[in-house]
């Protein structure tokens, strides 16, 4: 093997390959990352079998085929450590020569053989979901997923393909956010996508992609990158009957996204919790802590897009929430406005709602 490459393209893969790598036993063959040449293309993999990583690198010098392993966390040091520039790796025996102007650096490596074998025969198993809608929609709603609570369903993310619709889904038991999008594909399939696997795929995924299911993985390809995530082996709630059902929303109010938010980091900066007051004319917003310290602001109800709310209420609304959970929300929704939903009993659910992104939240004690 002797390649030429540019080192800071080698440096940013390798770099994005680490969550990929065993830490904590380097005799193990998953902290080492593959390094294969072949039909002019180099490719590189990564995996600690529940995730995996594959990026190829076309270069037409590329005559040989051979590969090796190296460890991953000790080639990004030496990477990290030269000037941007072209490097060589050099292959010989048991290890990997990497040559910069006056510069050696010899790693150990190994044979390749051994690597552990990402998932194959799987083109026939596509799903019909659009990359994009995947990849943003899961990116939406993972503030919800709670990553150490000893729950699955808490702890990954849902999508659920039925009734010509995919729906993505999320809760940590205190709310729940669901992403709907019409999906003309008669499959129905349902199984849980984990939260590390969201945050790996925004490193190597932003364009078109195909998506795959085959056995407990999930495929998704495009051009350069292959990459793969086990599924957990478990059930998500019954995410449908959580959400409240509309005729039982009683009050509904159309509120302006920047105000809300404006008014909600105010809160924010002294209580986690806010106690939302609605009248007629306004919303008024009052922090609530154990401390002396204070907040209160609010903002005026747009008559003109309320007028069903103002001739349905009839007294003051009081409710308490995590001022947290509707940030969170709201920061993520496209539209202007978004409906804030009350529930008929003031202590049941809210449900917020923005084109096809809701928000089921439980009102906290005051």
């Amino acid at each position: 093997m002797k390649i030429k490459i540019n080192k800071s393209k080698l440096e940013n893969i390798i770099s994005n390959f680490q969550p990929f790598l065993e830490k904590r036993d380097n005799s193990q063959i998953t902290s080492h990352i593959l390094i294969e040449t072949k039909e002019n293309t180099l490719i590189l993999k990564a995996t600690d079998y529940e995730i995996g990583i594959m990026t190829k690198i076309q270069d037409e010098n590329i005559k040989t085929e051979e590969k090796i392993t190296v460890n991953g966390k000790e080639i990004l040091n030496v990477l990290k450590s030269l000037k941007d520039n072209e490097i060589e790796l050099i292959s010989n025996e048991d290890e990997l020569e990497i040559k910069q102007e006056k510069t050696k650096i010899k790693l150990q490596s190994f044979i390749g053989d051994n690597f552990p074998e990402f998932p194959n025969d799987y083109k026939n198993s596509k799903i019909n979901i659009d990359s994009n809608n995947i990849i943003n929609s899961l990116k939406k709603i993972f503030p919800v997923i709670e990553p150490n609570s000893s729950r699955m369903e808490i702890r990954n993310a849902l999508i659920d393909i039925k009734d010509s619709q995919i729906r993505f889904v999320a809760t940590d038991t205190k709310r729940l956010e669901v992403i709907s999008f019409n999906n003309p594909s008669i499959e129905k399939i349902s199984f849980m996508f984990p939260r590390r696997a969201i945050i790996e795929i925004q490193k190597f995924f932003n364009g078109e992609a195909n998506i795959y299911f085959k056995e407990n993985n999930i495929i998704i390809e495009n051009d350069t990158n292959i990459f793969f995530t086990r599924i957990p082996n478990s059930n998500f709630l019954d995410y449908e009957r959580v959400i409240p059902k509309d005729i039982n929303i009683k009050y509904k109010i159309k509120i302006d996204k920047e105000k809300m938010i404006e008014s909600l980091k105010i809160i924010s900066s002294v209580s986690k919790k806010v106690k939302l007051n609605f009248d007629k004319e306004k919303i008024t917003f009052e922090s609530i802590n154990d401390s002396d310290s204070k907040a209160i602001t609010e903002i005026e109800i747009d008559k003109e897009l309320n007028k069903e709310f103002i001739d349905s209420i009839d007294d003051n609304i009081e409710i308490c929430v995590t001022s947290q959970h509707i940030l969170e929300y709201i920061k993520n929704i496209d539209s202007i406005h978004f409906e804030f939903g009350i529930n008929e009993n003031k202590n049941s659910a809210c449900l917020l709602k923005s084109d096809n992104f809701i928000l089921v939240v439980i009102p906290t004690i005051m």
